[in-house]
């Protein structure tokens, strides 16, 4: 997917837990995941509201999927191409997530349900196209599968490698291949084995090894804006964010000594709005940073010893890369929602936008500034307001939890 997504610290931290947690040995209870999606609402975190039912569970007609597949992915739609850009969407529950295409002039349709943890991952090819996903065969194992959108066929790329979980798949910029991370779990050792960082061709040629094991595992997010890059996350509490050179297999790491989320790209140095000091509990957000991934420098543009102290919970580089927006807490009292506010580059502030009260992630497109808050009757709603200002514009809303994963399309 386009590194465009502004996602809040706490949500990448939950995702690394739940992910740990799934890459941990089973207890004796625990059972293969069911073909059906639970309609059971998960309880809520202070950057990621209560997850939701699934738009549907009713799987399309695919006559070339896999008996095993298709208890694993259900296609919502026969076929589905994109007219145009798209939010990609996820509604989730504990037993699965229905990924939905939101395109900016509003409407959505629902295009798959992944049954089980999302948190193993899935990536959309940045044309909209293809959809890869990591999904569980069984307590111990995992495999990615391909789905594709316009044909409707679905096959698995991985092969199966019991009790090797293959996880958090991201497309190479040109489609040609998608990157993946492996693990197994040491009953000797009682942990989570991390196997390394793998490369596989798009029709399931072609593995390769592109970055050995270490103790930590590691969780994939997508490519810098160039394509030369791959970021990635240790998994460890409050999350890290690592860019291994796809060229060099030079590796640079975000100050390992606190923890990071990546929120947003562009593509001239520094280019990387980083956040800094979230983790796991407490009020969410964090200070932003701006991280130089080449030298290695970086600087705090609002945090805690900002006036008044800020808390940042989202923010995304404006599409010339010149200014960026970021969903604020000036708050002193316990706040879980922002306001969003533009910034130049420096992190000195130009303009607030009215009307953005409790917004939860921002994504700045050429078509103006995309956010996502809860409704105060129930459920979510996905807005849209002039970068100049003025009243936003509802694009989506629904009853249900939401998180806007990526964007896509044409």
């Amino acid at each position: 997917m386009r590194p465009l997504a502004a996602v809040g610290a706490g949500v990448l931290v939950i995702a690394a837990i739940v992910l740990a947690v799934a890459l941990a040995p089973p207890s004796p209870s625990n059972t293969s995941p069911s073909p059906e999606v639970s309609s059971a609402v998960s309880s809520a975190s202070p950057t990621m509201p209560p997850s939701a039912p699934p738009v549907s569970s009713a799987p399309a007609a695919t006559s070339s999927q896999p008996a095993e597949l298709a208890s694993l992915l259900h296609p919502l739609v026969p076929s589905w191409q994109p007219s145009g850009p798209f939010l990609v969407v996820e509604q989730s529950d504990p037993r699965g997530t229905t990924v939905l295409a939101v395109p900016i002039a509003g409407g959505a349709t629902p295009l798959v349900t992944l049954v089980g943890l999302v948190q193993l991952g899935y990536d959309l090819r940045d044309d909209g196209s293809v959809l890869a996903a990591a999904l569980m065969t069984t307590a111990q194992t995992s495999r990615i599968a391909i789905w594709d959108l316009a044909s409707g066929t679905t096959r698995w790329l991985t092969e199966d490698e019991p009790g090797v979980q293959h996880s958090t798949p991201v497309w190479s910029e040109d489609g040609a291949f998608i990157y993946y991370a492996a693990h197994t779990y040491s009953a000797q050792a009682n942990r989570s084995i991390d196997l390394g960082i793998f490369r596989i061709r798009s029709d399931g040629t072609g593995k390769t090894l592109v970055r050995a094991p270490e103790e930590n595992g590691a969780h994939l997010r997508e490519l810098t804006p160039d394509g030369r890059g791959l970021l990635w996350s240790r998994l460890r509490a409050g999350g890290a964010v690592e860019v291994l050179d796809l060229g060099s297999g030079q590796n640079r790491s975000f100050d390992e000594t606190t923890t990071a989320s990546l929120l947003s790209w562009r593509r001239a140095q520094p280019r990387a709005l980083v956040m800094v000091g979230a983790c796991c509990a407490g009020r969410p957000g964090g200070s932003l940073a701006l991280w130089n991934d080449a030298t290695g420098s970086s600087k705090i543009l609002i945090g805690a010893d900002s006036t008044p102290p800020t808390r940042v919970l989202s923010a995304s580089w404006e599409p010339r890369g010149a200014r960026f927006a970021a969903a604020i807490i000036e708050s002193p009292t316990i706040d879980y929602f922002g306001t969003i506010s533009i910034f130049d580059s420096d992190g000195g502030r130009l303009a607030a936008l009215a009307g953005t009260e409790g917004t939860q992630q921002v994504f700045w497109l050429p078509m103006g500034i995309v956010f996502m808050r809860p409704r105060d009757t129930g459920g979510t709603e996905i807005m849209i307001v002039p970068e100049s200002g003025g009243r936003p514009t509802r694009i989506f809303e629904d009853a249900t939890s939401m998180f806007i994963r990526s964007v896509a399309g044409p």
